[in-house]
């Protein structure tokens, strides 16, 4: 299995694929297998796909201490260093959003372009007090099924539960991951989403920006990315009918599409 010393932390990774580099950032408490099914097989086809594991989950290490967006952010730009590549097409779902932006802030010259997917400039209320709900079922003990089956009902959509072998699907494939994500580490991510915030700064943004969204999410609403993308110059704002939080697989052709699309409008010029 592919780890590179990142900082302080051994660091998981993948590489699919050839051509220009494509880097995936996932969200809260996610790990590799976020892209594994829907994103990596078709992003490969075009781009060399990199996908890894945030400090905190997955197969990279979990250190029992302060985590914030910002140290996220310096572990991928460590990542890239590592690997020998100089700039990248950057694309972050919800918390990796939040690292994508701090590593466009942090590290303009990395990134080609820009894709903020289900994430926000910072917290709304509801966010943050579902995100201290998470917190305190892990720190309840709160079984991982029940946390999870929690979880899917901010994510997805009414329609989506409509069909329960699908949603048995879900459940199934993560309750499988043979690498579950400590407790203490998800709360060490949480806290880090919560304190992100970076309206003040994301004016400064130069690269070429998609904001993507799902229309019906609940936990990072549409209102969210109006604010993201009105934040940063020239941002291209898409709000993709028929999902909520989790369209990158509830709709993945449809969020394949944009992304793809947009691409290769920056490729064009």
């Amino acid at each position: 299995m592919p780890t590179v010393k990142v900082g302080d932390i051994n660091m998981y990774y993948e590489v699919h694929g050839e051509g220009e580099p494509l880097l995936l950032i996932t969200g809260l408490g996610g790990d590799v297998t976020s892209w594994e099914f829907f994103q990596i097989p078709e992003f490969s086809k075009r781009y060399r796909v990199i996908a890894f594991d945030n400090r905190g989950g997955g197969r990279t290490d979990a250190p029992d201490a302060p985590y914030s967006i910002q140290m996220m952010a310096d572990d991928t730009g460590r990542l890239l260093d590592a690997l020998g590549v100089e700039k990248a097409h950057v694309l972050g779902l919800s918390m990796g959003g939040m690292i994508a932006q701090e590593l466009a802030l942090k590290y303009p010259q990395r990134v080609t372009s820009l894709i903020l997917a289900t994430t926000a400039a910072r917290q709304s209320g509801l966010s943050a007090h579902i995100c201290d709900t998470w917190r305190r079922m892990m720190e309840e003990g709160v079984s991982q099924e029940t946390q999870l089956r929690n979880t899917l009902s901010w994510g997805f959509t009414d329609s989506f539960f409509e069909n329960a072998e699908q949603v048995q699907v879900v459940i199934d494939t993560v309750l499988a991951n043979p690498n579950p994500q400590p407790a203490y580490a998800f709360v060490r991510q949480v806290v880090a989403c919560v304190e992100h915030d970076t309206r003040e700064r994301i004016g400064q943004i130069t690269a070429p920006t998609l904001v993507l969204v799902g229309k019906e999410d609940i936990l990072l609403p549409v209102k969210l990315s109006e604010e993201l993308a009105a934040g940063i110059p020239d941002a291209e704002l898409v709000v993709l009918e028929g999902a909520g939080h989790g369209f990158p697989i509830e709709i993945a052709d449809k969020f394949n599409q944009a992304v793809l699309e947009f691409l290769a409008k920056v490729e064009k010029g």
